[in-house]
């Protein structure tokens, strides 16, 4: 682990000071390192470029150095390299946020959330905004604003048409907590492996099902070895920035304005591109994999249906999903103020949000 980390920020530092050694043409500017981890193609990779491409439109005198894929290390690397500060921005999953905020391990456990727009709704409440600044205080890294995703779905060899076929299905997890106690919820096995590793994992058996964003999934393969997409919308996928504090606060107050204006407009897009490309992307991969999609949602189904033919697509029943929620949300209240997990009383004041 050491040597791994260690190898990382050597490649870290050959990049970013093999950058640091272009000319400087515009002093008065200040420029960003940002990194996105996923690979090329995926929403996130194409957020990043997005988030350059708009400061430069504009002409702002904050600009963004975008590194594109895992050169500079994984999800959880990159963000330790923005906490010690030799990268300055991460966009990635919010999941790897979690370790700097019990609350937000909330956000990515199954069924915690009625729906999207809830989840939306607990993003631009007060508490959040608190969460933000309370996290930039003690960690040392601010987190920007957050684009809400549609729902992450399984990918499986099997077809999931109960909440009894999540027994001991071994589910590719990251190696954080929260999700290893999601999947345990339902019944599952987790077992943690690398984002960039899922496919191989499908392939040889080590895992039986990932769960991801469809459009981010795509690129990676992973239906042409688990074909099978089931949709429960259990886990809705976020997609944060988070800045070195130290670097948010060197910047002017013009320059934190070009950021943040920049940041909100990526993740409008992100939102609205995701919601369109997460069904093309489930589609196109029913097509090519020869799998199915099951859902207890029917206007899922539906526009699945439209693009793929409804002999691609089957019902999750209802009943079935309201099993899984009641088991995931059963263990949810036990961890409650233990340690390590969110405090007591944070799951009703999530679901008191309208």
């Amino acid at each position: 682990m050491i040597l791994e980390k260690a190898r990382h920020l050597a490649i870290s530092a050959v990049v970013l000071g093999g950058l640091a050694l272009q000319p400087l043409v515009a002093q008065a500017e200040t420029t960003l390192t940002v990194a996105t981890v996923d690979a090329a193609g995926t929403l996130r990779n194409l957020a990043g470029k997005k988030l350059r491409d708009i400061l430069e439109e504009r002409g702002a005198k904050v600009k963004v150095r975008h590194i594109e894929g895992p050169v500079l290390g994984n999800a959880a690397q990159v963000r330790d390299q923005v906490a010690e500060g030799s990268v300055d921005v991460i966009g990635t999953d919010a999941a790897w946020a979690t370790p700097y905020s019990n609350f937000l391990k909330a956000t990515s456990y199954a069924f915690i959330f009625r729906d999207h727009a809830h989840l939306a709704s607990v993003f631009e409440s007060d508490f959040m905004k608190g969460l933000a600044d309370q996290i930039a205080a003690e960690q040392g890294v601010r987190i920007l604003g957050a684009a809400i995703l549609p729902s992450r779905a399984y990918f499986t060899s099997v077809e999931p048409r109960s909440a009894n076929d999540f027994e001991g299905l071994k589910i590719r997890s990251p190696q954080l907590d929260n999700w290893l106690a999601s999947y345990k919820a339902l019944g599952a096995n987790p077992t943690p492996v690398n984002w960039n590793e899922v496919f191989l994992a499908l392939q040889t058996g080590l895992v039986d099902g990932g769960h991801g964003l469809p459009v981010d999934v795509k690129p990676n393969n992973w239906h042409m070895a688990a074909p099978n997409i089931t949709d429960l919308e259990d886990m809705f996928a976020v997609h944060v920035w988070m800045i070195n504090e130290g670097r948010w606060q060197a910047l002017s107050e013009q320059e934190q304005a070009d950021l943040q204006h920049a940041v909100n407009e990526v993740n409008a897009w992100m939102a609205e591109s995701a919601s369109k490309q997460n069904i093309e992307a489930i589609a196109q991969m029913l097509k090519e994999g020869e799998g199915s999609y099951i859902s207890h949602s029917a206007a899922k189904r539906e526009a699945v249906a439209a693009l793929a033919g409804a002999e691609k697509v089957a019902e999750f029943p209802n009943a079935e999903r309201e099993k899984l929620r009641e088991m995931a949300l059963a263990a949810a209240r036990k961890m409650e103020g233990q340690t390590g997990w969110w405090d007591e009383g944070v799951l009703d004041q999530i679901q008191a949000v309208k």
